[in-house]
């Protein structure tokens, strides 16, 4: 009986799991369409109302010096807004393996962190991105991220790779007596170890003082095997 009310919990736990699942995917759907809509149209309306302003016009500057007579200046008007990423967007990233020599394109819509964004900008994220690198893109071997081109129907980025050329992967060092492992951000911890640097010969605790890198798993596993063997 208790087995039987078990399976019967679990079953409706499951049936209201794929329920909810189905209703928040459903939502998130019925949102991500308005939010393009109203996207395109706001772009159609913005198209309208600076297709049917005048064209720039040009002012003569007359100048009574015969010298200058010949002299115009010019004066702009109904200058377009600078173009902007829309979710409407079509967003393609090329992925460029320079140590196999291979270029892939994946086309999808843009990323929520650059909606919105105009060139200048994306270019300024660009940068930042490059100069604070996650753990995953580093490990990867990033070299670069550029825009190749820009404008609110379509952007084209590409991420170019070479695995060869991350100088390391892992950091060992000594933290409060014991031998940790530092992810090659130096900062997240890949693996605390029980090894107490007291006990490792003294060439191995000035090494670990100063932080030895290690290119690969089987160099950090071959180190931390020779500290306890």
């Amino acid at each position: 009986m208790k087995l039987k009310k078990a399976y019967i919990f679990l079953l409706s736990f499951l049936t209201l799991s794929v329920l909810f699942s189905c209703c928040y995917f459903l939502s998130y759907q019925h949102a991500l369409r308005q939010f393009n809509k109203r996207a395109v149209e706001q772009s159609e309306r913005f198209a309208a109302f600076y297709e049917d302003t005048p064209a720039p016009v040009e002012i003569a500057d007359t100048n009574t010096d015969n010298d200058n007579a010949d002299s115009e200046d010019t004066v702009s008007a109904g200058a377009l807004p600078e173009p902007v990423i829309l979710p409407s967007t079509n967003y393609i990233l090329e992925i460029y393996d320079r140590k196999e020599g291979v270029l892939t394109q994946v086309e999808q819509n843009p990323p929520a962190d650059i909606v919105g964004l105009t060139r200048e900008e994306v270019e300024k994220y660009l940068d930042e991105y490059m100069r604070d690198l996650t753990l995953s893109e580093y490990n990867k071997g990033l070299l670069s991220y550029e825009l190749i081109s820009f404008s609110d129907k379509a952007v084209k980025f590409r991420k170019s790779y070479d695995a060869d050329m991350v100088p390391y992967r892992f950091y060992v060092v000594v933290r409060d007596g014991f031998v940790v492992v530092y992810n090659s951000d130096l900062k997240s911890v890949y693996e605390y170890t029980h090894i107490e640097a007291k006990y490792l010969p003294e060439e191995d605790r000035v090494a670990l003082s100063n932080g030895i890198y290690i290119n690969n798993i089987d160099e950090l596993y071959a180190l931390l095997e020779s500290y306890t063997s």
